[in-house]
């Protein structure tokens, strides 16, 4: 599995913050690195693998990867990152403890994803524009660029204490993370509907408008995906990964994964 550095990602191994703003095309094979990395979801929408499972993110979504976390992004939209990169191996001159804060929207957990307003996100990003739009040279300016992580970092929490929770968005965001959760299970989709004060037919519209699926075809691909990081990574049989994935037929489970993948699990094994 590749490793990312700070050298590769810092303009110094003693800065404490750096920014890269990605493209999936860049985050598509797994990887772990030496920093830790706030990320917030641009805009479109996709798949973020984190630990081996599966998380759908779109715009205004907000998450914490730790140096010790490995992941990768399977593309279903067009996803643009913002990642703020923070090097664990060098302190801050005047903030102590954002770990603590940080750790709300830890992404090896699926409920800590945060969501943000689009006009808090504009705003966010804003915040990152001025946090790197200088050089640090000077001590004064260090001190500016850690006042405004540490705005940025309050913005999120607030948002995540203060937001409007009726937003549909917002919703949507909570009832997406409920799948992912339960996707290795039988989903009742009335239930579901019930759970989040929508009709089946409005939650199917949903969805659909928003992952770009049906909500069987989303509900398969979560579950492929996570088959996928099996298969590569475990020497556990095909066949009961595909039971551990959902799939009550290791025949369908072949055929499906071929469908979207173009390998049969096999031939993913071997390549592997």
């Amino acid at each position: 599995m590749e490793k990312l550095r700070v050298e590769a990602y810092f303009p110094s191994a003693d800065e404490k913050l750096s920014v890269y703003s990605s493209d999936p095309e860049d985050n598509n094979s797994e990887h772990c690195h030496d920093f830790n990395e706030l990320v917030i979801v641009d805009s479109g929408h996709g798949l973020h693998v984190i630990n081996g499972k599966p998380v759908f993110i779109q715009e205004g979504d907000v998450f914490f990867v730790r140096d010790n976390d490995y992941h990768f992004y399977d593309e279903l939209g067009t996803l643009k990152l913002i990642n703020v990169l923070i090097n664990p191996q060098t302190q801050f001159s005047y903030l102590t403890n954002t770990e603590s804060l940080l750790s709300r929207f830890s992404a090896s957990e699926g409920s800590h994803y945060g969501w943000l307003l689009p006009e808090v996100k504009n705003h966010c990003r804003g915040l990152v524009g001025q946090m790197f739009a200088h050089n640090r040279e000077q001590d004064p300016q260090a001190l500016q660029q850690e006042g405004l992580f540490f705005q940025l970092i309050m913005n999120l929490v607030n948002q995540q204490e203060t937001g409007d929770r009726n937003h549909t968005q917002y919703k949507l965001h909570r009832m997406l993370g409920y799948l992912q959760e339960h996707c290795f299970t039988e989903i009742n989709w009335t239930d579901v509907a019930d759970e989040f004060l929508l009709t089946q037919r409005t939650l199917f519209r949903r969805i659909k408008e928003t992952t770009g699926m049906t909500p069987e075809n989303y509900l398969k691909r979560l579950r492929l995906v996570s088959a996928r990081v099996k298969i590569k990574n475990t020497e556990t049989s095909i066949t009961d990964i595909a039971f551990m994935c959902g799939f009550s037929n290791s025949n369908h489970f072949t055929t499906s994964y071929k469908q979207v993948f173009g390998l049969t699990p096999s031939q993913e094994r071997k390549k592997a």
